[in-house]
């Protein structure tokens, strides 16, 4: 008799178990009826079920796993996940946040797209500059000679404590056992990856001949991310330099760069003093005034002739990218009001506990669609704009205008897309319907209705707005209209 009854409690408790598995609406059924089964078998005589040993409460209840996976399956096919199903709130907020993390996995494959996304860190860029004859638009091109940075070098040193320079070329490295590579090179004075605060490879070994500094990158695509290449001697238009690699592509370098030409001063003098770069320094603050818009100005004068360059902060390049997108976002804020409704409705004041709950969950799912919104807009603009290869000056323009036309017009849908959901639901509204007259618009309500699938409500939309209808209105429905609707069933008990 013991036995009996420790089979029939675990028979319950695989009933208990499996009843977690069976849809909301039908569970208490489904329970009752099994658990009336089980009684039945374990208070049957043995005489009954003496030829059918899988008739025993415990063996009986082994099947209920079966059933409840089976109710389960068959409800997900006939409404859908719980709270996916169409037209839900959970629904929305699923396909925004799936719209982010495709554009952030687009940014992140992309490499200039992922340098826009992750700035330079603040304690490597607080005071580094480019050296530009032409503001913004001459830093995206080489245009100081190595004769300005030599001079530079001699007599700049109480306005900046470093100063380095680099001359993008390409050219072909030969490796022994290797194919031969051709590569966009920096030829770089030994001081640049000290300037930019990247770490020095430490495989790089001490010697006089100059070190060719690879990209994780370009070592991953020409030499398969062989180590047996770093420290070994190569050759570059028959001079012989030492391979290194960078432990990281994620460094302030330039990305067009695939590898770089430490070159000491007495190399660099052998160059075309016509030669064109890039200079890079850090400044001295003390020796500008505070910068206008990331640019501070300075003045040279050589034989009689005032020369003047500008000094682009490279963090406040770094940041460019947000603050186009910020400025986008104030002149789509700007713009909202003149090209759609901003009011939500005329929503009566609910009764009882449940106002606040209400309420507080409509704003909430607002609030949330427009997070979501901003974050696909940012990462999708930033995706666009900066993953091609396109010059800073256009990066800038193509990102203030794809974020401005996607926000006024997500704007604008998530507020629509409000205005026509279910306060208390969530639900999009369906089954628009006309109602009443054009002809008698002035001595009758003359609009669209439509009504929530779980019977809450309708909402009146007036055709023309007039002085006693001028918005949208809902209209609760009591509980006695909600055994019309199909879906209501389904509802939750707190929503019905």
């Amino acid at each position: 008799m013991k036995r009996d009854r420790i089979a029939a409690a675990r028979a319950y408790a695989n009933v208990r178990a499996a009843s977690l598995l069976v849809p909301r609406d039908k569970r208490a059924a489904w329970t009752a009826e099994w658990i009336a089964e089980i009684y039945h078998l374990s208070h049957a005589s043995r005489a009954d079920f003496a030829d059918s040993p899988g008739a025993s409460p415990l063996e009986f209840s082994r099947g209920v796993f079966p059933d409840a996976f089976w109710l389960r399956r068959d409800h997900l096919r006939t409404h859908g996940l719980p709270g996916l199903h169409a037209g839900s709130a959970g629904r929305c907020a699923l396909i925004l946040a799936s719209l982010a993390a495709t554009a952030l996995f687009v940014c992140l494959i992309a490499p200039d797209a992922r340098r826009a996304l992750f700035p330079l860190h603040p304690a490597r860029s607080a005071d580094l500059v480019t050296i530009s004859p032409a503001g913004y638009a001459g830093a995206e091109s080489p245009g100081i000679s190595l004769q300005e940075y030599l001079e530079w070098q001699a007599d700049t040193e109480k306005l900046f404590s470093e100063l380095s320079w680099y001359h993008p070329t390409v050219k072909n490295v030969a490796l022994a056992d290797e194919p031969s590579a051709r590569l966009s090179i920096g030829l770089a004075s030994a001081n640049f990856l000290q300037l930019l605060r990247v770490p020095i490879p430490g495989d790089a070994p001490g010697s006089a001949e100059p070190t060719l500094v690879l990209t994780q990158s370009a070592w991953r695509t020409w030499y398969h991310s062989n180590p047996r290449i770093v420290g070994r001697s190569a050759s570059i238009d028959g001079k012989p330099v030492r391979i290194a690699v960078l432990r990281d592509d994620n460094d302030p370098l330039p990305e067009a760069m695939q590898a770089w030409l430490l070159e000491d001063p007495a190399a660099l003098q052998q160059f075309s003093p016509h030669a064109r770069g890039f200079a890079f320094a850090r400044i001295r603050s003390s020796a500008f005034p505070a910068p206008r818009g990331g640019v501070r100005i300075m003045f040279e004068t050589r034989r009689g002739v005032t020369h003047v360059f500008d000094c682009v902060s490279l963090s406040w390049l770094a940041w460019q990218p947000t603050s186009n997108f910020l400025f986008a976002l104030l002149l789509a804020c700007l713009a909202l009001p003149a090209t759609t409704a901003l009011p939500l409705g005329d929503y009566p004041r609910y009764r009882g506990r449940m106002v606040f709950r209400i309420s507080a969950r409509r704003w909430a799912f607002l609030a949330l669609k427009l997070l979501l919104l901003l974050a696909v807009v940012y990462l999708a603009s930033i995706a666009l704009a900066w993953g091609p290869a396109w010059p800073a000056s256009t990066s800038v323009f193509l990102q203030v205008i794809i974020a401005f036309s996607t926000l006024l017009f997500g704007f604008r849908w998530s507020l629509q897309d409000q205005r026509r959901r279910c306060p208390e639901c969530l639900r999009r509204l369906s089954s628009p319907a006309r109602v009443g007259q054009a002809s008698c618009n002035f001595l009758s309500w003359n609009g669209t209705e439509l009504f929530c699938v779980r019977g809450h409500g309708l909402l009146h939309i007036p055709e023309l707005p007039t002085s006693w209808c001028s918005t949208q209105r809902w209209l609760c429905l009591d509980s006695s209209w909600r055994c019309l609707f199909p879906e209501n069933c389904a509802a939750s008990p707190e929503l019905v």
